[in-house]
């Protein structure tokens, strides 16, 4: 899930650097009106000035973004130390954090653990994660910082070396999850929108070309989210899918530059 995008507001992409810092990209945005309708740019958009919200970040192992975990309305995020407990950092809406709590123990079994927000469709953000046998496994959020029993959703993925989380990037209601195997093709897979899966394409492969691959939300604050990547010169490039997931639309852009000094995007 991304930190800002269309479930936090503006589009405002985090970065940590291999050194610990967390860094705020916020954007501004302006209404153009008389602007083409659906899926056309209604917004003029600039970068804000950088913002550093955190350092001593390289001490977490998985960092991941999750949406509004607590149901306070803000983006949080979540992370694992070495010993394998899983904190919440509650956002506190401002670009700065509250007090953080431990929501978790025993997940440095886990190899990738995502935010792909409400998988299974009771209105909370809940959270994926593999296990190194490359077993899925949904955690569902409650709502208020906690979580619901687990279940299994997954066998084989082990396969691959990035799990992609966008949100709902179709508009259709439930969330999508992208995956690039080993090999460097994408794959989308599509929820059922009640905690299973509906459906699953291999879209393309060269992906990995990429540094890194993020779902941030809406880059020029449209209807439908977009994929973001870091090439191999640092560039900062976009891919939309529109109202079909089966296609990704791109590179378009770039639309930053210095971006592979980001150990992962948030």
């Amino acid at each position: 899930m991304p930190w800002g995008g269309q479930d936090g507001g503006n589009f405002e992409p985090l970065g940590r650097t291999s050194d610990g810092r967390l860094i705020l990209y916020p954007r501004t945005y302006t209404y153009i009106p008389g602007s083409c309708e659906g899926a056309c740019p209604r917004y003029f958009g600039e970068w804000d000035e950088p913002q550093q919200v955190g350092q001593g970040w390289n001490a977490m192992g998985i960092v991941f973004s999750s949406g509004d975990f607590d149901g306070d309305g803000n983006n949080d995020l979540l992370a694992t130390d070495a010993a394998g407990n899983l904190f919440l950092y509650p956002g506190n809406g401002d670009g700065g954090w509250l007090d953080r709590r431990q929501v978790g123990q025993g997940w440095n079994i886990f190899d990738s653990i995502v935010g792909p927000g409400d998988f299974d469709g009771d209105g909370f953000n809940d959270v994926l994660a593999r296990d190194r046998a490359g077993d899925l496994y949904l955690y569902p959020g409650d709502g208020d910082g906690g979580w619901l029993p687990r279940t299994k959703v997954g066998q084989g993925w082990q396969v691959m070396d990035k799990i992609i989380t966008g949100g709902d990037m179709n508009g259709d209601g439930p969330v999508e999850v992208f995956a690039r195997d080993r090999n460097g093709y994408i794959s989308i897979y599509r929820a059922d929108g009640t905690g299973g899966w509906d459906s699953s394409d291999v879209i393309s492969g060269g992906w990995g070309a990429f540094s890194d691959i993020a779902g941030l939300g809406s880059y020029a604050h449209q209807q439908y989210n977009n994929l973001f990547a870091v090439n191999g010169n640092g560039d900062l490039v976009t891919y939309s899918t529109g109202a079909s997931t089966g296609v990704l639309w791109g590179p378009y852009g770039p639309v930053g530059s210095g971006w592979n000094v980001f150990r992962e995007l948030l």
